[in-house]
Parts: structure tokens; C-alpha cells; sequence
């Protein structure tokens, strides 16, 4: 059991991160402060079980988006947006720096959230109805209201407000195959195309939000969570699916299928991938593991919402949560990347391995390294590309994806 888990991401070494939550929404009885936490889970023994715990920040006070960097770890508090780094490599957060400040957060469960990288290394998080923000920045003030999402680029210290959308409440924002990013709203329950809604905004005016992906009869809700399928360990046939998860309505994981649609998409309601019977069983969050598998973050509580219960209610529940492993067995795992430490030349050439989320990682080493490193080799292992390769136009569109995440974009990539 964990106290409260809403986000995961695993690190460059493999260890699965997770933030918890057990003072959402108020302190228990009897604490002076939030105890709040974003811990290191450690599988030691390679038998898929965590048999290791580091507490790497604790005392945090509802940390609902969090992103590694090599850096540190971006992390969603109140009105601030901090960044937490480790120093010495004990794995514990020794400094906190506040980077910017302004995020409304009184209604605490809209607030900045749900953080991931774009393929630049750029932090998206989703804002919820209700807020208004301002936040100034080095390159003017940042202003929004009633929904939408924020693009942080660390490299430029820069915010943006990258979509301003008529929604209620996004969690949930993945990346596809090609770098196109989709988002979940807990209330339609939608899933929807980013990017038709990513123009310049103008504060309290939405853009078009673009078209829901789900079909009809397969809506379920709330949604919390979003992934798209990219394993070797699963079969070939459901790769590049979406699997999102359900809070209420429907209890579990549900997959679509993923399809080209005129200038853009739709889906296709494949499975019900995950289903439990139990009825505290939340599942918040989800992500590929370095060996395949899927990961899933199950908050567990009797109650849920934050308008239809008292938030002192004491049937909620501050000390349980679990986290889920889903694997095929009829398939072997994936052989885990090296990608901490490991040379250029490896990290250049994971690039081209299937699995999203392996590349994902291998982006994030990239970005750790110097520039004026990283820069030479990667010109040099683009010239080894072979044209005829069915894959030559997305290596390139990783080559160029880890140079603009240097914030050295290079043209001829």
C-alpha cells in the first residue's frame, strides 16, 4: 500500500517515481502539516516487485504534476511552480527553487497538473475550470482562465499558455508515435486532439477544442490517465492504441484503437483492458515501463470528488493506494535499454527502438549532456541512416526532436 499515488514516470535508471497524495483534500486529524510525498520505487531483484523505498521529497503539499529532467524535478505546488534537485546523489531533494508563481490553485484539484514532456523536453501540465492565473515571467505576464494547458520549455525558462479550451477539468496528456499530443477531460468523458486548439490565445476566450475521438457508446466517466501502447512485450497488432482510465462509471482500463481520419482522427473501442470489482479501485495514472510492461497508479478510496462529499468527511481515505503491473505472459519482456551514464553512441541508437517510452527516456539523458557533445554525434549518426530504412523519416524526426530539445535545432535534420 502507498499513501495516496496520483502521478508515475520512471527514471533513466528504471526505478518507477510516484507522487503521494495523503493529504488531499485537507490534513489528517492531528497533523501540524502536509506530509505529502514524491518516493523512488526500486525493484532490486528483477522479479517486477518494488523491494526498495527512497523518499526523495517529502513535506510537499499536493503535488499533482511532476516531470524528471536531469536538472532535477519539476513539481506542480499551489501557485508555484518549484524545481527540486539532488546535489550530492543521495537521492534525496536537497535544494527547492521557486521558478514561477501565480498558478491559481484555489480549487486545489483544477490546479496545474498531470505534468509531461513534449519531445523537446518541454513540460505540458492541464489547468481546470473555475482558475484564473497570472504569472509573471521574463518575457511578459502569463494570463488564463477556465481550462486549458501551459507549455514550460526548462531550456528558456519560457511559459506559455498553449491552449485556452472550453473543458472542465484535463487529466490526462500523451504523445503520440510523431509528436502529437492528446488530452483526457474527466468530465465529457473526452479524449481529444491537442493540437487544433494550440493558437495564440486570447485570456478568456476559447479556441476550438477539437472533436471528440471517443465513440458514442464506449463513453465512460470520470477519466484520469492516458497512454498510448508502444511494446514490444504486447502483440504487434495493438501497438500505437490508446489506453485511458476510468474512475467512477466504469472501474478499470479501457484500449482504443488509434486511425488516421480525413486531416485528423478517430477511434475504435477495442477491450476492456483492465476491470476490477472493487469498488475503492481508482486508477489515476498510467505508463510503459522500461522492461514493457504497463504500469498503473490506483489511488483506492472509498469517496471520490471533491463537490459531492464534505472534504472532512471521514470516509476518506488518506493512507491506501497501490500500484498495478500488466503484463503478457505469453510474450518475453523487453530487454530494458541502458540509458543512465551509458555512452552517446548507445544513446543515439536507442532512438530507433520501438517502444515510445524507452525514447522518451533516452531524450531526457540527451538533454542532460552538453551540447556542444551531443551536437557532433548526432550529425554524424544521422550521415549512418540508411535512406531505405521504412523508419528513416521518424530517426530523423528523433534526431531533430533531441536537438531542439539542446535548444540547438538543426535544419538539416
Amino acid at each position: 500500500d502507498l499513501a495516496k499515488p496520483v502521478q508515475i514516470t520512471f527514471d533513466n535508471k528504471g526505478r518507477l517515481w510516484v507522487s503521494t497524495m495523503p493529504s488531499y483534500p485537507h490534513y489528517k486529524p492531528g497533523d501540524s502539516k502536509p506530509n505529502d510525498k514524491i518516493i523512488i520505487l526500486e525493484d532490486t531483484d528483477g522479479n517486477g516487485k518494488a523491494d526498495k523505498q527512497i523518499t526523495f521529497a517529502e513535506g510537499l503539499h499536493l503535488p499533482l504534476g511532476f516531470e524528471i529532467a536531469a536538472e532535477g524535478v519539476y513539481v506542480s505546488q499551489g501557485t508555484n511552480l518549484i524545481l527540486l534537485s539532488d546535489t550530492n546523489g543521495d537521492d534525496k531533494a536537497d535544494t527547492k527553487e521557486v521558478l514561477l508563481s501565480g498558478f491559481d490553485d484555489h480549487d486545489t484539484h483544477h490546479a496545474h497538473h498531470a505534468y509531461t514532456a513534449d519531445p523537446s523536453g518541454a513540460i505540458y501540465m492541464g489547468e481546470g475550470v473555475f482558475l484564473h492565473t497570472n504569472v509573471e515571467t521574463a518575457y511578459g505576464p502569463v494570463r488564463a482562465t477556465n481550462g486549458g494547458f501551459y507549455r514550460y520549455n526548462p531550456k528558456r525558462h519560457h511559459l506559455e499558455r498553449t491552449a485556452q479550451l472550453s473543458i472542465p477539468n484535463p487529466w490526462g496528456i500523451a504523445f503520440d508515435e510523431w509528436g502529437q499530443n492528446f488530452f483526457a477531460e474527466t468530465s465529457g468523458p473526452d479524449v481529444r486532439w491537442m493540437m487544433p486548439g494550440s493558437i495564440k490565445s486570447r485570456y478568456g476566450v476559447a479556441t476550438h477544442k477539437s472533436f471528440n475521438l471517443i465513440e458514442e457508446e464506449h463513453k465512460v466517466r470520470p477519466t484520469s490517465g492516458l497512454e498510448f501502447l508502444s511494446s514490444r512485450h504486447f502483440p504487434d497488432e495493438v501497438q500505437g492504441d490508446m489506453i485511458i482510465n476510468n474512475t467512477i462509471g466504469f472501474l478499470g482500463t479501457k484500449q482504443h484503437r488509434m486511425l488516421d481520419d480525413r486531416t485528423g482522427y478517430a477511434t475504435k473501442f477495442r477491450q476492456d483492458l483492465l476491470v476490477s470489482d472493487d469498488r475503492n479501485f481508482r486508477p489515476v495514472d498510467l505508463e510503459i515501463a522500461p522492461d514493457g510492461s504497463l504500469y498503473i497508479a490506483d489511488w483506492h478510496n472509498i469517496l471520490i470528488g471533491h463537490m459531492q462529499h464534505n472534504a472532512r468527511d471521514p470516509l476518506r481515505d488518506h493512507s491506501h493506494g497501490r500500484i498495478y503491473r500488466i503484463t503478457y505472459p505469453s510474450r518475453p519482456l523487453v530487454e530494458p535499454a541502458k540509458i543512465d551514464d551509458a555512452p552517446l553512441s548507445t544513446l543515439l541508437d536507442n532512438l530507433k527502438l520501438p517502444e515510445y517510452r524507452t525514447r522518451y527516456r533516452t531524450r531526457r539523458e540527451l538533454r542532460g549532456r552538453p551540447a556542444d557533445q551531443v551536437m557532433p554525434e548526432l550529425a554524424k549518426w544521422i550521415q549512418t541512416l540508411d535512406p531505405k530504412d521504412k523508419n528513416y523519416e521518424h530517426n530523423l524526426l528523433e534526431a531533430l526532436w533531441v536537438s531542439w530539445g539542446l535548444n540547438e535545432v538543426d535544419q538539416n535534420c
